[in-house]
């Protein structure tokens, strides 16, 4: 068995799994502090994870995606859930990305890290950690940051989330009616198979809709859509 702790949403989880791949893949987040949780994957785990394969979406990797979803099914207990989005930071609040499959939010964030530069930095460009605390939605990295690894171990307010799609021309705006968006917010939150644990993660989805405000985005792959997207929306949002 491999051992080791990371520190991911301010917990620190003891990792018990096979594979020291396992434990490189999250050497970003490894920590020596005490314990607040404990993940032990079994035999089983992986089993059902090969069963699964056929719908799996994460990664290649067995275990590292076994661990993905025990720690996923973990972390909802303390209101925390993991979405597929594009996360970035800008002026000390976080931004979120999101997007059907290939559709481009990493080429969206790519170009607005090159407008930016210093003033931006991933927080996690595949899938976020959000927790609801307070009145406020916190967005954590996690060791799960897309093949390109670009992530950093920070956390954030988050400010808003943008729906992204493909168009000619830029074009933005913002959406009052939050109902007309929520099946698309829904669709890449990760569901556990637990009955009750699934409701938990639907009922903090609709806290995070109800908090933070909504735009949808129609964006060509031009550095003329990050500059739209910065000017209209994170500007605003900061100021």
């Amino acid at each position: 068995m491999v051992n080791f702790k990371i520190k991911i949403a301010g917990l620190v989880l003891e990792i018990n799994c096979f594979n020291e791949t396992t434990k490189r893949y999250c050497r970003d987040f490894l920590t020596d502090l005490p314990k607040d949780l404990e993940i032990n994957l079994t035999e089983e785990d992986l089993k059902n994870e090969v069963i699964n394969s056929t719908n799996n979406q994460f990664y290649v990797d067995e275990e590292i995606s076994a661990l993905y979803r025990k720690i996923a099914d973990t972390l909802i207990e303390k209101n925390i859930v993991v979405f597929h989005f594009s996360s970035i930071k800008v002026g000390g609040y976080a931004f979120i990305f999101t997007a059907r499959s290939g559709v481009g939010k990493s080429t969206h964030t790519r170009l607005l890290s090159e407008l930016l530069g210093d003033k931006m930095i991933y927080i996690n460009d595949d899938k976020p950690l959000l927790e609801v605390k307070n009145d406020e939605i916190i967005i954590h990295s996690s060791p799960w940051n897309g093949k390109e690894r670009r992530g950093n171990d920070i956390s954030a307010p988050l400010k808003a989330i943008v729906f992204l799609s493909r168009g000619e021309e830029n074009t933005y705006k913002k959406i009052d009616d939050k109902s007309t968006h929520y099946l698309n917010l829904i669709s890449q939150i990760y569901l556990p198979y637990d009955k009750a644990k699934r409701a938990k993660a639907l009922n903090i989805a609709d806290e995070i809709i109800k908090k933070v405000n909504l735009y949808e985005i129609y964006v060509n792959k031009d550095i003329s859509a990050a500059k739209m997207t910065y000017e209209r929306i994170i500007k605003n949002e900061i100021k």
